[in-house]
């Protein structure tokens, strides 16, 4: 069975991602406050801990974009850009496409999901060990792994059984 280094608090708070690449991080929710009563147009206060992390991210060299349904609105625009200047960011590029360059997507709506196999990855229903084996089941080899896993996951995890389970038969 593999050993797995649980993340310290620094990882969790300012994960690393090379230099290649942008991160792509949701304004209404994830970077700022959403409010529903608010004015459609309203930016609400910022998240205090995304904002130092996007803050570090900038620091240490990597490029942010503001990943919003907003892009493309010049007006809703001007506003992002004055708010980040207002909340200490500097100009950072606005759209509301992914393309092959993005390394990584913080937003309060997505779902992640392990490469490659459709599971979602649920924080509620696994632990944060039990989300980085299933990352890392892609890397070193889907099988021996789920393998290896299988009893820990079946209380928490149903389709990671059934994907085994698929696995295996493709294999075999």
């Amino acid at each position: 069975m593999l050993k797995i280094q649980r993340p310290d608090q620094e990882q969790i708070q300012y994960p690393k991602y090379p230099r290649r690449g942008w991160i792509g991080v949701d304004l209404d929710g994830t970077l700022a406050m959403a409010d529903p009563d608010a004015e459609p147009h309203c930016i609400g206060n910022p998240v205090p801990h995304m904002l130092k992390r996007v803050q570090h991210w900038i620091e240490t060299g990597r490029t942010v974009k503001i990943f919003t349904a907003r892009a493309g609105n010049i007006q809703d625009e001007q506003r992002i850009h004055q708010w980040c200047t207002r909340h200490g960011l500097p100009k950072l590029e606005i759209t509301n496409r992914k393309d092959h360059k993005m390394i990584a997507l913080w937003d309060d709506r997505a779902v992640g999901v392990v490469r490659n196999t459709g599971l979602p990855i649920l924080p509620g229903t696994m632990s944060l060990w039990q989300s980085v084996r299933l990352r890392l089941a892609q890397m070193i080899g889907g099988s021996a792994f789920m393998e290896a896993d299988c009893r820990q996951l079946k209380d928490h995890f149903p389709a990671a059984l059934e994907a085994r389970r698929d696995f295996v038969e493709l294999e075999g």
